[in-house]
């Protein structure tokens, strides 16, 4: 028995020496599959963080982007308030000017002038349109032209005219002389908005 014994203790050895070797081999190959799967996660985990910082830097940008442009409307809003502030009192006191002018004695013969420069223009069969409160001029104004009628959407002064004949109409009232001064007041000022 000693010989069997001898015998299964040298098959325990060469079991055990095969399952050391066989737990050996095992062993490295969880090693190695951890180590795998431990490297895809950290390359996994490290896409992801730069796909997080790249949407977020794009939400951050975006935001910048939407605040820029609403501080940059507003200035523009409060610049265009303050322009028409600007212009609105420079053309009040325009039409002051205006009013100052229609009073006085040089009014009629600038309303003749304008008359003769309408009628030259779009022809004799011309009917006048003047402002309401001109109409005590008509006596003096009648014979240069073919009609002369008052027109309520004549407001500061001067004249319009309209030949049916030939379908022409003229504007020299000074509500339309001062409106295309607006533009030019704009450019010339410098308060013209780009």
């Amino acid at each position: 028995m000693t010989n069997n014994s001898k015998k299964a203790e040298q098959f325990i050895k060469a079991i055990n020496a095969q399952a050391d070797l066989k737990c050996s081999q095992i062993k490295k190959e969880i090693d190695a599959y951890v180590s795998s799967e431990l490297r895809k996660a950290r390359e996994a985990a490290k896409k992801n963080a730069k796909n997080a910082a790249k949407l977020e830097i794009s939400k951050l940008s975006e935001q910048s982007n939407t605040d820029s442009y609403k501080t940059r409307s507003q200035l523009i809003m409060q610049i265009i308030e303050k322009r028409n502030a600007i212009t609105d009192t420079v053309f009040s006191k325009a039409r002051e000017r205006i009013k100052e002018f229609t009073d006085g004695e040089d009014y009629l013969p600038f309303l003749k002038k304008s008359i003769q420069s309408i009628t030259d223009a779009i022809g004799g069969d011309t009917v006048i349109l003047i402002r309401p409160q001109d109409e005590k001029f008509i006596g003096e104004l009648k014979g240069m032209c073919k009609e002369i009628k008052t027109d309520g959407s004549i407001i500061l002064g001067g004249c319009k005219g309209i030949n049916d004949k030939n379908s022409m109409r003229a504007d020299d009232t000074l509500d339309s002389r001062l409106e295309a001064q607006r533009e030019l007041f704009y450019e010339k000022s410098g308060l013209s908005i780009i």
